[in-house]
């Protein structure tokens, strides 16, 4: 069983899946009491696993799952032994199992979103869509809106992801953009809001725009910026005009933020589900210019350097870990 060269995190993340599939196997938990008390390095780890998996389960909808294992020689699958290559039938439950969870945290909310939107992008896409009167949105990845022309005026919510407008300017109908509690009133211009983790931002790359929500307001000029956190605090800032919206050619780059912010903005790049399982390797800052066309090879780049890792359990599913 867990053992042969794993971690006691990895062994901890294999333990707690292995129970969680078959909950009231005796056999199984004999031998996880026997790992447990093992060793003390298994019992951190195993509290560290179950702390993990409480966070996990009062996270959001949208972005709860659960520990898996790592992959390849760390899978007690694939090492032999008690649960190992002699069960070919639990190997394949065990990844039925993964494949169906990771289906259903990526189905879920995007069955939501398409009832919502009229524009919606593929992962990993970016899409011009020219509206009634002629302004353009660029829908980045994963993005999606919906739109209200009245005669009251112009309305587009950002339901996802993020967008670049271009604004045709019609004094006679505001065009304004929300996104969360956060409204954007145009004033002439092309800008750039986001919606990426638990952030929404809004920059403006010409022109002028008004900002408004439970922060307060904000009148923005070319190169200015404003992000609101979860704690509704506005930040702000001012950076090159031609740097905004530069998330539309993929190579976004990051400067001095934590890794798990930098990671939530490789999620609409990436084909299934992106998990964070070590807390203070996400609280670690980042700086370089990644192309988040390639959600692997920039999480490697953007984790290596501390000693983190990628492990990738399904082509939908993949575990950023510590060492």
């Amino acid at each position: 069983m867990t053992g042969g060269g794993a971690t006691p995190e990895r062994a901890a993340a294999e333990w707690f899946i292995l129970l969680r599939e078959d909950p009231d196997d005796a056999a199984l938990r004999v031998r996880f009491d026997a790992w447990l008390a093992a060793e003390a390095a298994h019992a951190a780890a195993w509290a560290d696993m179950d702390e993990t998996a409480r966070i996990i389960a009062t996270a959001p909808p949208e972005r709860r799952t659960y520990e898996v294992p790592g992959p390849g020689d760390g899978l007690p699958w694939r090492r032999g032994g008690p649960q190992g290559a002699a069960n070919p039938r639990r190997r394949r439950v065990m990844a039925a199992a993964a494949a169906v969870i990771a289906l259903v945290l990526i189905a879920r909310p995007m069955i939501a979103l398409r009832l919502a939107a009229d524009h919606i992008s593929g992962v990993g896409q970016v899409e011009t869509v020219m509206l009634a009167d002629g302004s353009t949105v660029e829908l980045g990845p994963d993005s999606a809106i919906a739109i209200d022309y009245g005669q009251g005026g112009r309305r587009v919510r950002l339901l996802a992801g993020q967008a670049m407008f271009e604004v045709r300017p019609d004094p006679a109908r505001p065009f304004r953009v929300t996104a969360g509690d956060v409204t954007t009133t145009v004033l002439g211009t092309g800008f750039d809001v986001r919606m990426i983790g638990d952030e929404t931002s809004v920059a403006v790359r010409h022109g002028r725009v008004r900002v408004e929500g439970a922060a307060g307001a904000s009148e923005l000029g070319a190169g200015d910026w404003v992000r609101i956190g979860p704690d509704v605090a506005m930040a702000s800032g001012v950076e090159a005009p031609e740097l905004v919206g530069g998330w539309r050619s993929g190579k976004v780059a990051v400067r001095n933020r934590p890794i798990a912010e930098a990671i939530a903005e490789i999620r609409p790049w990436y084909h299934g589900e992106i998990v964070l399982a070590d807390r203070a390797l996400g609280a670690m800052p980042v700086t370089g210019t990644y192309d988040f066309r390639d959600p692997a090879r920039s999480l490697n780049l953007i984790v290596s350097p501390y000693g983190g890792r990628v492990v990738r359990i399904t082509p939908w599913l993949m575990i950023v870990t510590a060492a």
